[in-house]
Order: C-alpha cells, then structure tokens, then sequence
C-alpha cells in the first residue's frame, strides 16, 4: 500500500524537486536547479510536495500575484512573488512517470486550489498544452484561449478557476447542502440564509454573491453587485423581467421543466371535477342535500386544446391521450411537436380552433403575446358548454368577458387556477360564480419535503449551478426579449 503524505516545502527539498522536474519536462521548459533554489527561498509555502515514504513523486508549484496573467518573467524571477497577492499561479504539475494516472496530481492540485481559498485568493491561474485542456477543466479551470507565454517554444493555453461566492435563499435540508457543496468542490463558497441576520448582513451577503439561488426582492436587486447568475425556484419569472432592475450581465434561470407534473396534476383535476360536477355535489354536501344533477361532461371522445405546449401542456396531452379523441396543441412554432398531439397549431391559427375545442387547458407564460389573448371575442368563439382551466398566467384572461359569459350560461366550468390581480379581490364577481373552481395559484405549492417536486426543482439548480461553476452555458436561461426560457 502506498504511504503518501503531502506537504510543503522547505529548502532541504531542493535537490529532489529538481530531479521530479528533470524527469518531467524537456530541458528547454524545465526549470532549473538554481531556479528552484530562488523559488523555495521566496514562496517555499506555495509547493505541494508529495511523498511516497521519503521519496517525492509528485509536486505542484507556483507563486501568487496581483497579476492576473501568467507571463514568463514570473517563471525567473521570484522576488514577483507578492504573498498578499490575489492570484495563485501554478507554474507546474508534475509526476514521476511510473507513478502517473493513479489521481496523484489531481490531489496536490485540490489540495493547492483548497488553500488558495481558505487564504482567500480570487483564483488560480495555470498554462498548459491543449491536449491537457480537459484535464484541467474538471477541476474548474476555464480555457482563456492562446497564452501570451512562449515559454520553451510551446504554444500554451492560459487557464483560470476563479472562485464564486453563492448565497442560498431557498430552503434546504443538510443532505441538500451536501449535495450542493460536492458538486462545487473546492470552487465555490456557499453562504445559507440565516433567520437571524439583521437587514445589513442580508445586503452585505447579496453585494458579495456572485450566484444566488432562491428570489430576492427587486427592490434588492441593486445590491447584487456581483452577481452573475441568479437560479430562481420558480418556472415563471416574469417578476423579475418586468421589474427593470435586473443586472444587465447576469444570467436569470427559471426551473422550468421541474413544474410539468405537479402543475398539469392540478389541472387535471380541476377538469375532471368541473366535468364530473363535484363542486356542485360539494355545495349540495353543505347543505345537506341528497340530489342527482342531470348528465355529467365526459372527456371521451372530447377535443382537447391545450395552449402552450411546453413543460406543462406536453404533460398534460402524455396523461390525456388515452383518455380523450383529440388533442390539438399552440404554440410559436409547430415545428417537431411530441406525438402526443394531434396537431400543432400557431397563435396565427387560434381563432380557426377555438370553437372545435371541448376542453382547453391554458400553460402559457405572461408575455407581451399573451396578455388578454382569450379576449371577449375569442372567448365567445368557444362551444357553450366548453370546459376552460387556466394553470399558466392569470393575465391571458379577459376576466370581466368571462363574468359576463357566465351570466349568460355559457361554460360548462371554468376552473382558475390563476387570476388577475394576484390575490383576486374580495369583493369580484367571479368568487360567487357557481361553475368556476378558484384556487390562489396552488399548483405548485408541493414543497414538501422529499416531495417529488422539491427533488426536481433541487436537482435542477444543483446541476445548473454545477455546470456554471465549470463554465457550461446556463441551462433554462430566460431570454428577457420573451419573457421565459426558450424551448
């Protein structure tokens, strides 16, 4: 069994570093034994030696600077060393070969990017060939591009690990904390909201982050000084887009994709109870009556109309197709739709399928596009006794048309999941209504936790703040132009 201890350095090192160096690069890009000397004499702290029993078979070093590039007087010249500095340069990961692919380096190199935080470095800067641009990558460097350095007459890539601080304002449990620290490693600093900080320590906390998960005011907006990504909860962030203060070169990501069952669950069941008159039964119950209402609605053979064919439509038509005749889908484009629609259809074609539709089912965002399309025009354009559920945005509505229709008898029911304001006043009309279902903007309230809904909304963040931290682009970025994440 191997016997590995690391460590840093001291002078009486010298001559053993210089042979792992010797052994390791050609001489025209190895350091010197002399070069070694006036390094181990500046920065001797700044080596990870590590030894197998007394013999030193891998080691990494570098010194530290403000200097945010490494150029290749800093190679030579020691006395650039600045212990105070912001950046960790890495000057070196070395291997003797018959010790190479057992993980070695990559424990010197954690062990090197572990202290540079803890000393509060901004980061860690490195060259290397290109072929070892993925070896790096995993451990959070991010490619620069073509050094400027022609050390040894080599075409070197510059790479940096710049280290982020993340403020936690969602809820979680401590194995979700776990999770969230291994899948940043060593790279990010994650601070969890405490219900005990004064207004002070929550702005100090938003000026530093630059990632935050969870959905501060926009009103707080403006102490997000640093902040570069912002991971909502939520799948619609409209909040946010139309509130005009959001950091111009952050990234805003939704949760949409975590919603689609919970969400299309509600709807679901709004529909099959309007259908099936239980909210009329649930009045009779209070009143102690015994009375069977005359026919019910059933979703065999019915049209279905689901407008936005998203996360939440396209669960909902999965669920539906065994159950109904046709299942006709809106959205922008009706290029490569899921099978589980009969037909696609543009915003441009609505008015034509409107009055096919038995049952329509609402998923679509609040956009410019989108409020007031079901105006009074298009409303009236629907079958008397057509079911409408609304699980998207309250703002797609003309309510005061839908009152009207409804005092006239038309719907079979109507079920709101979302209105227009948010709560809907005390004193509207449409509380009183008897074929209309209200419930205030609940489907997604499943936060339980271990609650299917809180694992995906999780495991969604966990992976985009992960994948952000390596340097991917942001999965379910919102496009402000649109108002949501483009499918």
């Amino acid at each position: 069994m191997e016997n590995l201890t690391i460590r840093t350095a001291t002078m009486a090192d010298l001559e053993q570093i210089a042979a792992v160096e010797a052994a390791c690069f050609p001489a025209a890009e190895a350091a010197t034994k002399e070069e070694f000397a006036d390094r181990l004499a500046h920065y001797a702290d700044h080596f990870w030696l590590m030894f197998e029993g007394d013999a030193l078979i891998s080691f990494v070093d570098g010194f530290v600077t403000d200097e945010p590039d490494l150029a290749d007087e800093m190679y030579a010249n020691a006395e650039l060393h600045k212990e105070s500095g912001a950046w960790q340069m890495i000057f070196g990961v070395n291997t003797i070969p018959s010790r190479r692919c057992r993980g070695l380096a990559g424990q010197l190199l954690r062990r090197a990017i572990s202290d540079a935080r803890a000393q509060g470095r901004r980061g860690l800067v490195l060259t290397c060939k290109e072929e070892k641009l993925h070896y790096y990558a995993k451990f959070g460097f991010r490619d620069e591009g073509v050094s400027g350095s022609t050390h040894g007459g080599v075409v070197w890539h510059q790479m940096r690990l710049t280290f982020k601080k993340a403020l936690v304002l969602f809820p979680c449990d401590a194995p979700t904390r776990q999770r969230l620290l291994d899948a940043a490693g060593d790279t990010c600093e994650f601070t969890f909201k405490d219900p005990s900080w004064t207004v002070e320590d929550y702005r100090s906390a938003l000026k530093s982050a630059n990632i935050i998960i969870g959905e501060p005011k926009n009103d707080d907006l403006p102490y997000c000084e640093a902040l570069e990504l912002m991971q909502s909860p939520s799948s619609g962030v409209n909040y946010y887009v139309q509130g005009g203060k959001f950091p111009p070169k952050a990234a805003l990501c939704c949760a949409t994709g975590a919603y689609g069952p919970v969400i299309a669950e509600h709807m679901l069941a709004m529909t099959l109870a309007l259908c099936r008159r239980l909210p009329e039964y649930r009045d009779q119950q209070h009143r102690h009556q015994w009375e069977l209402r005359k026919f019910d609605k059933q979703l065999e053979g019915s049209t279905v109309l689901i407008l936005g064919a998203g996360d939440i439509g396209t669960t909902l038509a999965r669920w539906l197709r065994p159950m109904v005749g046709r299942i006709i889908g809106l959205r922008r484009t009706r290029r490569g739709y899921p099978d589980c629609f009969d037909r696609m259809i543009t915003p441009e074609e609505l008015d034509e399928a409107l009055p096919e539709a038995d049952i329509v089912l609402c998923a679509l965002p609040h956009t410019p596009e989108t409020v007031g399309l079901l105006n009074v025009e298009r409303l009236g354009k629907l079958k008397p006794d057509a079911v409408l559920v609304n699980g998207g945005r309250g703002s797609l509505i003309d309510q005061e048309a839908l009152c009207a229709l409804l005092d006239v008898g038309r719907f079979w029911g109507v079920g709101l999941e979302v209105t227009t304001p948010e709560p809907l006043p005390a004193d509207h009309p449409l509380w009183d209504q008897p074929r209309v279902i209200i419930t205030p903007h609940a489907a997604g309230n499943s936060f339980a936790p271990g609650s299917p809904l809180e694992r995906r909304i999780w495991d969604l963040m966990i992976r985009n703040i992960s994948g952000f931290l390596r340097g991917d682009p942001p999965e379910n970025r919102v496009d402000f132009s649109l108002g949501y994440r483009p499918k």
